[in-house]
């Protein structure tokens, strides 16, 4: 093999091997964002399941259950709800239709309740007590419960869980930026001396510029595009094991937009990083080159 063609793959290899550098950067940047969303729609759902519990009086007649009803069905903050008549509660807390228990003590021990689930922006202490406590106050209620010590404990490990993956991430596009930065270096200080040669004919600095900024440039597309189909490969096997176990908190739409991010945050980078990797040798003469 001539030197030219050892040359050629030389290079070739320079730029395979910082396109694989940048797409691993890339790829744990989206796999932190993949699962900071999936933790999110995790915690939208649980917060979705919790609510409050409203026993209604003995004496509560049809009319007043149907004009609650009309009351859930109207409200902002309620996602869902469900009536349970006396009966319907008995049979649920004795796992049959407590006819034993009728005998035993002559009438039904349960009253009729609602079961109402909270919107997520409403799953907090703060507005679930004073939501509670405005049910608690109506004629028809007899007691209105929440478990507010449960939602508060999620509520304070969620945020915990927010600040620990907001910091990774952070620090991790601190880590990208240096890493792909000096990927992107070594690349352009391979071409050091053929900086210099265009130096010499006359070439003016956006001249020079240009080829290693635009190549650069579909490095990053090039890595960011791999790195998210790798992303999609390793959600689509996860998902396989059962229909939608994880696409059901990790949205494909949310999962291209990441992909989009991946592709253009690789773009930036490298483009940033060629400029100022390319500007420090335009400012350097011949001597300084073998630094």
């Amino acid at each position: 093999m001539n030197n030219k063609n050892r040359n050629r793959l030389t290079g070739w290899g320079d730029y395979v091997t910082s396109t694989i550098s940048v797409m691993l950067v890339l790829f744990i940047i989206g796999l932190v964002g993949a699962i900071n969303i999936t933790f999110h729609g995790i915690n939208r759902q649980i917060k979705e399941k919790m609510g409050f519990t409203v026993v209604l009086a003995d004496s509560v007649g049809q009319a007043s259950v149907d004009s609650l009803k009309v009351i859930c069905s109207g409200a902002s903050y309620i996602s869902d709800f469900k009536y349970l008549s006396a009966d319907e509660v008995m049979a649920e807390e004795t796992k049959g239709d407590g006819g034993e228990l009728v005998d035993l003590l002559g009438v039904n021990p349960y009253a009729p309740m609602l079961e109402i689930r909270m919107k997520e922006e409403y799953a907090n202490v703060d507005s679930i007590t004073a939501i509670v406590a405005m049910w608690d106050a109506m004629p028809q209620v007899e007691e209105a419960t929440a478990n507010t010590e449960m939602i508060g404990n999620l509520n304070r490990n969620a945020q915990y869980l927010n600040l620990i993956l907001f910091v990774i991430a952070g620090a991790l596009l601190l880590i990208s930026f240096v890493l792909i930065n000096n990927t992107v270096r070594l690349t352009v200080y391979s071409r050091r001396f053929l900086i210099h040669t265009m130096k010499l004919v006359g070439a003016k600095g956006g001249f020079i510029r240009r080829p290693f900024i635009m190549i650069n440039c579909w490095q990053g597309v090039i890595a960011g595009f791999l790195a998210s189909g790798l992303l999609f490969a390793i959600v689509a096997w996860v998902d396989s094991w059962e229909k939608n176990l994880l696409t059901a908190f990790l949205p494909w739409d949310a999962l291209g937009i990441i992909c989009c991010g991946m592709v253009i945050l690789g773009v930036l980078i490298c483009m940033i990083a060629a400029f100022f990797a390319t500007n420090r040798y335009l400012r350097k003469n011949y001597d300084e080159m073998f630094d």
